[in-house]
């Protein structure tokens, strides 16, 4: 490789280290000036830009929430828990990467490890064919985590939200009522609050 080419791929890495470590850092865009002549300022810009984006992905908090009620009796047949993530305002292009996902039951409740994923679009239909999600469930199975490739509105098949459907159950000897203690964290987004209701089995 001639030292010119590898003056400029060294270029292109330091401004895109640089462009990914401003927007981390909530930094404006520095917009570095260009000559034209895809010398090493031109490659350091290019590179920045990269970097820069990438970084806004990271940064960029998605939205966490469960969609809809959950109830369940203690040795009844269990139940699933919808857990949804969404950019802030449906339509950016995310491509977060791998992000720990870590799910916390409700008291009286447990996870049973079964874990499917989809996108469900604004329209309400879905899409599959996701690769399967690896979860694991702690020794008293109230905590639920996974690492999964997070990525929103980069193509057609990935449009507004995905969703996890994951399988939930009340424990033996859990007391009727509503809790609200459960807790969803995926990545750096703000947690959300789980909620499911222990109802008394009708056998």
């Amino acid at each position: 490789m001639s030292t010119d080419v590898q003056t400029k791929k060294e270029a292109y890495k330091r401004g895109e280290e640089q462009g990914r470590a401003d927007a981390l850092a909530g930094k404006p865009y520095a917009d570095p000036p260009r000559d034209g002549t895809r010398g090493t300022q031109d490659q350091y810009a290019n590179g920045y830009d990269w970097g820069y984006e990438q970084g806004r992905a990271q940064k960029l908090d998605l939205v966490v929430w469960q969609e809809g009620g959950v109830e369940d009796a203690p040795g009844g047949l269990g139940t699933t828990i919808n857990i949804c993530v969404r950019t802030p305002n449906w339509s950016e292009t995310v491509d977060a990467g791998e992000r720990e996902h870590v799910f916390t039951a409700p008291t009286g409740f447990r996870w049973n490890g079964t874990v499917g994923a989809q996108y469900k679009r604004i329209d309400q239909t879905t899409g599959g064919g996701l690769p399967p999600v690896r979860a694991t469930v702690s020794d008293d199975g109230r905590t639920l985590t996974f690492t999964y490739h997070v990525h929103l509105n980069t193509g057609s098949d990935d449009k507004d939200c995905i969703v996890y459907t994951c399988g939930l159950e009340a424990v033996d000897g859990a007391g009727a009522g509503r809790r609200t203690d459960g807790v969803a964290r995926v990545g750096t987004a703000p947690p959300a609050k789980l909620k499911a209701e222990v109802i008394e089995d009708e056998d």
